[in-house]
């Protein structure tokens, strides 16, 4: 059984400021090359970060986290 850790604001914060810089590095690969390798590979590098979050916090602490830059959607990241 995994038990998810809590999610501290000070954590949170840090996570949101991961995604945004993940999220802009994306977003400049795209503008360059929208299938590129270095654009599919900014996008691993979001994706993965939410699925640790998932993994670690629980799916409503990576909804926080990742979604409020609006660019990766649940469903997009759902490994179940």
């Amino acid at each position: 059984m995994h038990i998810e850790e809590p999610l501290s604001l000070a954590t949170s914060e840090r996570l949101k400021k991961e995604n945004g810089l993940l999220l802009r590095i994306y977003q400049a690969a795209f503008a360059k090359d929208p299938i590129s390798r270095a654009t599919e590979s900014a996008r691993s590098n979001l994706i993965a970060l939410r699925h640790t979050v998932r993994q670690i916090y629980g799916e409503r602490a990576a909804v926080d986290v990742t979604d409020d830059l609006g660019f990766i959607s649940v469903a997009a990241c759902s490994t179940d």
